[in-house]
């Protein structure tokens, strides 16, 4: 739980000390009536630290050919419940489209925090990602096909 918290604290301390860093993403609609956040964390690649039970942590470092998009949703009426997607993309495409086990090649995160039965971080494994680079921004829609319930099913964003 502690490893948990520290990603999410070099997370902020990266957003803060990044001079490469977009202006925040607009996620069309925030499901639940909740609070949505997308942050790009340019120049940036995802490092995942994993044993056979599953992921232990999410940590980043810098490189120039990568960028990380994190997408959050916390819950206005559960104020520790949070779900979190960690995502990682080439710095230069013109159209990525993942589709189950290759969502791996872009290293798909998908993480509940908050206390609840199946708190944690797993890699998203059936879905589908499509990612188109426009002139003035990406298109992102991303669906999550999971056995357990979560509120990101589909998200939709403009980076």
């Amino acid at each position: 739980m502690m490893m948990k918290y520290q990603s999410l604290m070099l997370l902020f301390m990266l957003v803060a000390c990044k001079s490469a860093q977009t202006d925040m993403p607009l996620l069309q609609d925030c499901p639940n009536n909740g609070d949505c956040e997308v942050q790009v964390l340019k120049e940036t690649k995802l490092i995942i630290s994993e044993n056979s039970e599953g992921i232990l942590e999410i940590s980043f470092e810098e490189d120039l050919n990568f960028q990380v998009i994190f997408i959050q949703f916390k819950d206005k009426k559960l104020s520790d419940y949070k779900e979190e997607i960690y995502l990682q993309i080439p710095s230069r495409f013109k159209e990525i489209h993942s589709k189950n086990h290759s969502l791996q090649n872009q290293k798909v995160i998908y993480g509940k925090l908050g206390g609840t039965a199946d708190e944690g971080f797993k890699h998203i494994k059936h879905g589908e990602l499509q990612l188109v680079n426009l002139d003035d921004y990406i298109s992102l829609h991303l669906e999550i096909d999971s056995e357990s319930s979560h509120v990101f099913n589909i998200v939709d964003v403009k980076i």
